[in-house]
């Protein structure tokens, strides 16, 4: 799906169908494919450049399920020094657009000076302080559906989940506007996964039937798919490393669907099933 990012600078970047984010995981809880060290880091963002990636996503906090964020979170400090060296690395060698993955206003601030193009919050700016940082730095800003509250997967009707993260998100869109960071320059994803997510396969599977729900909210749409344990689930019981199939289909589906960014480890593969995608929709003109 065709759509514009407002960079820091002033510039209007164009994307003339659906961008990939590359992946690269710096925390060492991190489900799938942790980087430990700022050359193996490297090494995945010149591949992933190599395949023609459009945005890299640094991020140290791992929020999977199998982490209970409220005892394994890292520091701040932990957080700047994961990133931050990385960060700086990619930022010298490479010409691509940067994101942090962070919900430390802190960080974004850092992140900013040292050249990061954008902001991917899975706690959609919800810490004091994170608007005030993305209004000052102009930065785009992907904002994540969270729970604010513990939910229990299955507790209510997959209509009733909808509406529920269709209202938070715009919530945070409110919050966004008021706080002076304009409209063109947010993103927002339903936030696919179990766990810390409070969703079950069953309802993430609902949620991806339904992504024109959420591209009809007027906003591009980021989804993040990639090697979770809804498709796991859905074929068997695989282990992470061995999603890559079920990866790529539900992807191809977002794709279909008019997303405007997919968020995922397998840049190459992304690329070729966004290009076939391209060309079904190009046959109904």
């Amino acid at each position: 799906m065709p759509f514009q990012l407002h960079l820091k600078t002033g510039a209007l970047l164009e994307f003339p169908h659906t961008a990939v984010m590359g992946i690269i995981n710096v925390s060492p809880n991190s489900f799938f494919n942790p980087h430990h060290s700022i050359e193996a880091a490297l090494k995945t963002a010149e591949h992933m450049v190599a395949a023609g990636v459009d945005i890299l996503d640094i991020g140290g906090e791992a929020t999977n399920p199998n982490i209970n964020i409220a005892v394994d979170a890292p520091s701040l400090q932990e957080e700047l020094d994961r990133v931050l060296p990385v960060l700086t690395a990619i930022r010298r060698r490479f010409e691509v657009l940067i994101s942090v993955d962070t919900s430390q206003p802190m960080l974004m601030c850092e992140a900013a000076k040292l050249g990061a193009d954008m902001i991917n919050d899975q706690r959609a700016l919800s810490a004091p302080g994170a608007l005030a940082v993305v209004a000052e730095y102009k930065l785009p800003v992907c904002l994540m559906h969270f729970f604010k509250n513990t939910r229990i997967p299955g507790s209510s009707t997959r209509a009733e989940l909808l509406h529920h993260i269709q209202c938070e998100l715009r919530e945070r869109v409110v919050a966004c506007e008021a706080a002076g960071i304009k409209k063109e320059r947010i993103i927002l994803d339903p936030g696919f996964g179990g766990g810390n997510y409070g969703k079950n396969a069953t309802e993430n599977f609902y949620l991806l039937k339904e992504l024109s729900q959420f591209i009809d909210m007027g906003f591009p749409v980021l989804v993040g798919l990639s090697h979770k344990s809804m498709l796991g689930e859905a074929v068997g019981g695989a282990e992470p490393s061995q999603r890559l199939y079920a990866t790529i289909a539900a992807d191809t589906l977002a794709a279909f669907a008019g997303v405007h960014i997919l968020r995922g480890h397998d840049v190459r593969a992304m690329k070729e099933a966004i290009a076939v995608v391209q060309r079904v929709q190009l046959s109904r003109c």
